[in-house]
């Protein structure tokens, strides 16, 4: 089987036809789906606790928290791996350069989100994820299993994207500079810093920043909205997609949203601010960050 072109996003029934057509073939497999379904919590072990219970058939699982695990000298919640640990991991679920790579998680693909990036931060654009994730597996009634493939290793070389990733010093110019359309992922009201939030989430957001909640991406069934009514989207939102743009959440996780979101629409290059409001709100100034 030949995959002419990957898009960002693929169908449930798209893969369920191309697993059924992969059935036959041993090694050197075209294709490679990866279960990352997780929670927030790195004590929770998304292998045991998920993938072990059920998973889409010829899937292997991935963990966000070994993948990216914190590290006192930073405030990221989930870390950029350096190379030689993302090489690693891709290496041993058989990813190698040519390799389509599908994602999915089994909550609000934010998971699945976090993954696609990364795999293109490193290069690897031959990354897609699964729209509406593992709940939409089911909904469509498709075929779930509990046996794990055997893998044979790979070999895997990382390219580095930088045009991808921004760090807080790059935000403090792009606040200055007002270079840079600054777009925040979260909630209205973590945003605005009104209402209800857990108490560990600072209200407000970086001066500037427009707000464009996760949430307004996605169609009911956890499907991403149309190209019609994602451009109306970021219309409302009072973004230009012809102009710059560095996209922020919380933890970086909703923010990738934004760009898979964005490349729907033909804008490739969306970085994303890692440390995003999380690191934002523990090293700025009082007045660095904006009530809304």
């Amino acid at each position: 089987m030949t995959i002419l072109r990957v898009g960002t996003v693929v169908s449930t029934h798209w893969l369920r036809d191309q697993l059924l057509s992969l059935k036959n073939v041993a090694k050197h497999r075209p294709m490679r789906v990866l279960d990352v379904s997780s929670t927030m919590d790195p004590e929770v072990d998304g292998y045991k606790e998920f993938y072990q219970q059920s998973h889409i058939p010829e899937s292997l699982h991935i963990s966000i928290h070994k993948l990216c695990p914190p590290s006192n000298a930073s405030l990221h919640k989930f870390p950029v791996p350096d190379s030689n640990r993302f090489q690693d991991v891709v290496e041993s679920l058989g990813i190698c350069n040519s390799t389509h790579v599908i994602t999915y998680d089994r909550s609000d693909t934010k998971f699945a989100l976090k993954i696609w990036w990364l795999f293109r931060l490193f290069g690897h654009n031959r990354v897609s994820v699964l729209d509406g994730g593992f709940k939409k597996w089911l909904t469509d009634g498709f075929e779930v299993t509990v046996d794990e493939p055997k893998v044979q290793r790979s070999l895997f070389r990382p390219a580095f994207n930088p045009e991808l990733l921004q760090d807080y010093d790059d935000m403090v110019k792009h606040v200055a500079l007002k270079s840079h359309q600054l777009v925040d992922a979260r909630p209205p009201d973590w945003y605005k810093g009104s209402g209800e939030r857990p108490l560990d989430v600072v209200g407000g957001h970086i001066p500037g920043a427009k707000n464009i909640p996760y949430a307004a991406l996605f169609n009911e069934d956890g499907t991403f909205k149309s190209q019609h009514e994602l451009k109306k989207v970021f219309d409302a939102g009072n973004v230009d997609l012809g102009r710059p743009i560095v996209a922020s959440c919380q933890t970086a996780m909703t923010a990738c949203g934004l760009a898979a979101a964005a490349c729907i629409l033909g804008k490739e290059t969306v970085p994303i601010y890692n440390g995003s409001f999380l690191e934002w709100s523990q090293r700025a100034e009082p007045h660095q960050i904006e009530l809304d």
